[in-house]
């Protein structure tokens, strides 16, 4: 089959070399210069095993059912973390420390910190150390290049026309083009800080920050917050969110990088050590779950179009899987 893919991220390049190895003629389409340009390499590119999702059990399952073969897979394009912490806030977190244990219990393994403290943590009921990898961005990006070569065309805007000329169109632009199922679009904004990137740092549940590593080889690391990362959650369209994106002045997301700093301070003040240099924008389109599901969601919107909401990293497997189906099923 002619196939095209829209979008070069971790799903549409994933997607994009499966199809290729099973024998299809596909075109990867990205309107960027190069690949890992939107949410795949603007966000924290966490390995996630299921700490995050507490209050999701079928989001913790879904991380845990594809992680031996992303590893497996893709293994060479990820970094361990020496020191991973998740840590309760001792103030309105949404889970007690005891649940949160207890919701992780059997599923993965862990260990309690005994003393807080002791890892530079202040205002935390608890925490616990577990292992956990991410994902090295320029490293995926330097790999699927090569191994797509010959298939990518760059600035190729996902544009509807030409839609003809393919047997089928795998939308992985993240909802650009269609919003089907998607509760909102949230542009958010991520700080770059330099500083040691041999811990991470999670304060749980709720509207709390994280800081983890994002490039060991430039001393980079990611902070993140549920409060502040989104400029807003009323975007109703992608569009609406690019422009709110564009039109943010530069002091305005560095002001709000400098107060997710603040924020992390409040339970690891060792961060005010780290150096912000800069920030990475992205748009999530996000599904409406009180339970904090982040599960893929793959959906044919034409006869011959297939349009993926992209999840965890480790989901680009189910999302293949459901796309081959689909091929098998035309």
């Amino acid at each position: 089959m002619k196939i095209r893919v829209l979008g070069g991220g971790l799903y549409g390049s994933h997607i994009g070399l499966a199809l290729i190895r099973d024998g299809h003629q596909v075109e990867l389409h990205e309107s960027a210069p190069s690949l890992f340009m939107g949410a795949s390499g603007n966000m924290p590119a966490r390995l996630h095993l299921g700490f995050h999702y507490p209050r999701s059990k079928l989001t913790r399952t879904a991380c845990q059912d594809h992680y031996e073969r992303f590893m497996a897979t893709y293994g060479h394009l990820t970094r361990g973390v020496p020191v991973n912490i998740y840590a309760i806030a001792d103030k309105l977190s949404l889970v007690d420390f005891g649940n949160y244990c207890q919701s992780l219990k059997d599923e993965i393994e862990f260990v309690r910190i005994a003393r807080p403290e002791e890892f530079g943590l202040k205002n935390v009921e608890g925490a616990i150390l577990t292992g956990e990898r991410h994902l090295v961005i320029r490293e995926a990006r330097r790999y699927f290049t090569d191994m797509l070569h010959g298939a990518i065309r760059f600035e190729t805007p996902a544009a509807s026309h030409g839609e003809a000329e393919y047997d089928l169109t795998i939308d992985c632009t993240f909802c650009a083009r269609e919003s089907a199922g998607v509760d909102r679009y949230e542009p958010c904004v991520s700080a770059l800080l330099r500083g040691p990137t041999n811990a991470a740092v999670t304060i749980m549940d709720g509207a709390f920050p994280s800081l983890y590593p994002f490039d060991e080889l430039e001393g980079l690391c990611s902070l993140t917050s549920a409060k502040l990362t989104p400029l807003t959650k009323e975007c109703t369209s992608y569009d609406e969110a690019r422009l709110l994106l564009t039109e943010t002045s530069e002091r305005t997301l560095l002001d709000r990088c400098q107060a997710m700093v603040e924020q992390m301070a409040q339970f690891y003040p060792r961060v005010r050590d780290y150096d912000c240099i800069g920030y990475m924008k992205a748009i999530r389109a996000m599904p409406l779950s009180g339970a904090d599901a982040r599960l893929v969601d793959v959906v044919r919107i034409s006869p011959k179009t297939i349009r993926i909401r992209a999840s965890k990293l480790d989901a680009i497997f189910y999302a293949e899987q459901e796309v081959k189906e689909a091929i098998r099923c035309l």
